[in-house]
């Protein structure tokens, strides 16, 4: 036999004297009602405390979502300062050739700066916008790019100021000036000795003019005094070593204002001009040696 539907009969019964009013509910129907009774506040319940914390949450999602954008922008402005930096090291590179040129120097150097896998900066904007690069990847790329070169870069620098250098004190080595004003009265090479008349090499010039004698005597070029003193046919003499190679002959001089160890620059006056040892009239005898030979001054002055 099937069951029954089970049903509840409600009765109200009023206080008038109206007569009394039944409902018949089946009991089906008031346990969904008494379900619905329990888990609907339950809900609502379950709801509100996800909303409040929900609402707790909001201002620190906005406050995420302003600080991802003031860093993007950061990373914007780090991104073009950079790129600016690459500009930088270009105009860098550019002006290390202009240096190497003005210098004479070798400028093959510059080519073996890119670091492997690397592009030269000139080309690193374009090479990186062939690509699907984001702005952190740009940036990043680009600091890696100059974390690799500019030591390089340094070092380069470092050996190209050490060359500027060593051919600025070449230059200032170099016996390129006048001893002391006059003219030449003898020349370099072979002649007729004035005392002896006999053929004779004469491994200098000699400077002369009406009033030379005590005239101021100049060291054409930096060096050291390695002698200063009387010596045979010279007379009062000195001997400047300029380094590479080269060295200076100052002779019959009437006074020495020079001490052997001194260190001298071009222009510095060092002496006299005389007319001591072998010579017939005051005059300054003045020879460049080039590795002990001598050598002709002429080619060496103004």
């Amino acid at each position: 036999m099937g069951r029954k539907n089970e049903d509840i009969t409600i009765m109200v019964v009023p206080h008038s004297q109206k007569p009394p009013v039944s409902f018949k509910l089946p009991l089906l129907f008031l346990r969904g009602v008494g379900l619905l009774l329990i888990f609907v506040p339950l809900l609502l319940v379950g709801f509100f405390n996800n909303y409040s914390s929900a609402k707790a949450v909001f201002p620190e999602l906005e406050q995420l979502r302003i600080d991802n954008q003031v860093k993007s922008e950061l990373i914007g402005q780090l991104a073009n300062e950079t790129q600016m930096m690459l500009d930088n090291f270009k105009r860098v590179k550019t002006l290390e050739i202009e240096l190497l040129e003005l210098n004479g120097m070798d400028e093959s150097i510059v080519d073996q700066d890119s670091p492997t896998g690397q592009v030269d900066p000139p080309y690193f904007r374009a090479y990186l916008e062939t690509r699907e690069y984001t702005t952190i990847d740009r940036t990043f790329s680009g600091i890696e790019y100059l974390q690799q070169s500019l030591p390089e870069q340094e070092d380069r620098m470092v050996a190209l100021k050490e060359n500027i250098e060593e051919q600025q004190r070449r230059a200032a080595a170099l016996p390129s000036r006048w001893p002391t004003w006059g003219h030449i009265s003898a020349a370099f090479g072979w002649r007729r000795h004035p005392i002896t008349r006999m053929r004779d090499f004469h491994s200098g010039v000699d400077i002369a003019d009406g009033n030379i004698y005590g005239r101021q005597v100049l060291v054409t070029g930096a060096g050291r005094v390695t002698y200063a003193g009387t010596l045979g046919t010279y007379g009062k003499l000195i001997i400047v070593n300029h380094g590479y190679g080269y060295e200076t002959y100052y002779a019959h001089l009437s006074k020495i204002r020079a001490s052997v160890g001194d260190l001298v620059t071009g222009g510095e006056v060092i002496g006299y001009v005389g007319n001591t040892g072998r010579s017939t009239a005051p005059h300054l005898h003045y020879e460049v040696r080039r590795w002990g030979e001598a050598v002709n001054p002429v080619k060496y002055l103004p």
